[in-house]
């Protein structure tokens, strides 16, 4: 075979290749593989002196601040792959836009999108140091169990309020909207942008995650839960309306929460 020939049967295959939502498939099936991979209990967690589930609020957070650097290492791990498992779903559009401007075939454009959702990854991993630090200071474990429905109420007001300010909706609206991707960017590029649209999806969403942790950051519910707030607000077409819908909700819970903790349970 010529080689002209060879040339041209390889960019047959790279026009085909081209052609197929690579950018979607490979986010969601990355996304699919870390909820297989944190449902299966595949990543491996020092229990010892916890005799709690790892889906109990605080839980997490002890083990990684009661066993040493191998916990912190081990708590990050499953927090970063908890972070991408719950945060890609809705990265799809952002993914996608960067791969659009790659120009190129997939052998040359996969290096700057995998910087590209790299950083982001690492940026939110690093994101767990805030719960680590302060369970440090205060046991988010003690917290949930004494606190009881207050401590709920608190983070739910919190998240509830936040959901309504201009400074989430801004964040928001950055967050679906254009990247600002400079014409066929590199992998520095792709690092940079990872890390800064990463920036803008912790900033939108921090108090969210902020409930989490306090209703127990390895709850498989909760998780869900949360996936499906966050994809909804990024990638339905009127996504302010369930940002503040969301809030409404969150502060209606809190409310309840309050009226749990002042008068006591509810009557059966």
């Amino acid at each position: 075979m010529s080689e002209d020939s060879n040339s041209s049967l390889t960019d047959s295959l790279d026009l085909e290749i081209d052609s197929l939502p690579v950018a979607t498939t490979a986010t969601l099936s990355l996304a699919a593989f870390l909820w297989l991979v944190l449902l299966a209990g595949w990543l491996p967690m020092p229990m010892a002196g916890v005799d709690a589930p790892m889906s109990a609020p605080g839980v997490p957070e002890l083990i990684g601040t009661a066993n040493g650097l191998a916990g912190v290492g081990a708590y990050l791990l499953v927090w970063g792959t908890m972070m991408m498992a719950m945060m890609l779903p809705s990265m799809v559009p952002a993914v996608r836009r960067f791969s659009a401007e790659l120009c190129g075939p997939i052998r040359r454009t996969l290096p700057p999108a995998a910087a590209f959702v790299g950083a982001y990854a690492l940026a939110w991993t690093l994101t767990g140091i805030v719960p680590l630090a302060v369970d440090a200071v205060v046991s988010i474990r003690s917290l949930a169990v004494d606190g009881g429905p207050l401590f709920v109420a608190i983070l739910l007001l919190l998240a509830g309020v936040y959901q309504l300010t201009p400074l989430k909706r801004g964040l928001l609206e950055r967050c679906r909207g254009c990247l600002g991707v400079c014409h066929r960017p590199g992998v520095v590029d792709g690092l940079r942008h990872g890390f800064e649209h990463a920036v803008r999806c912790i900033g939108c969403t921090w108090a969210l995650f902020a409930l989490m942790v306090g209703l127990g950051s390895m709850n498989p519910l909760v998780m869900v839960g949360l996936t499906l707030v966050v994809s909804l607000e990024r990638l339905a077409d009127e996504s302010d309306r369930y940002a503040l819908a969301t809030g409404a909700v969150l502060l209606a819970g809190g409310a309840l929460a309050v009226g749990v903790a002042v008068g006591g349970p509810l009557p059966a």
